[in-house]
């Protein structure tokens, strides 16, 4: 019966979180798909959207359980909340700059020529821009799981989904 509840808690963990990323990611393509609508480049990145959304949930769910709190003990959680985002935006730039450079390898005449030059690529802005997009997604993951962990997850529900006059 623990098993099963543990099991059930997981599941919905990784749900809301997968929901969240895709939410997050599919608005990132649309942005995408607009600004390369007036230049006439279709662009089609919903479905890699939403396996990016299952693949970095599931990620940061584990990367959740890493106790950092431990090292900002009796420190502000902002300093949690930064060393996170922080660590996740990083870890999202280099994904990001080592695709393009395998992308270009052929353009530059290998891998590791490509990885000098990845930051002059056509593409860097619009990679710059799903960063920082990425990182403010992580941002509010990460400011919402402290208050989760920190208030608890029924008085945060209560705060965002109980009307006004119920408080009272």
């Amino acid at each position: 019966m623990k098993f099963l509840h543990w099991l059930i808690d997981e599941m919905r963990t990784m749900l809301a979180a997968t929901l969240y990323f895709a939410a997050c990611f599919i608005v990132i393509m649309i942005l995408k798909q607009l600004l390369l609508a007036q230049y006439g480049i279709a662009f089609r990145g919903i479905t890699t959207a939403i396996f990016i959304a299952l693949v970095t949930a599931k990620v940061l769910i584990v990367l959740q359980k890493v106790p950092l709190s431990r090292w900002f003990h009796s420190r502000p959680p902002v300093l949690e909340l930064a060393a996170r985002t922080a660590l996740y935006t990083f870890a999202t730039m280099v994904a990001l700059l080592l695709e393009k450079a395998v992308e270009a390898r052929d353009e530059y005449g290998g891998f590791f020529a490509a990885v000098g030059k990845v930051f002059e690529h056509r593409d860097i802005s619009q990679v710059w821009a799903t960063i920082i997009c990425v990182g403010l997604a992580f941002l509010a993951y990460n400011a919402f799981g402290i208050l989760h962990r920190d208030i608890g997850g029924a008085r945060l529900r209560h705060i965002f989904f109980a009307s006004p006059a119920a408080a009272r």
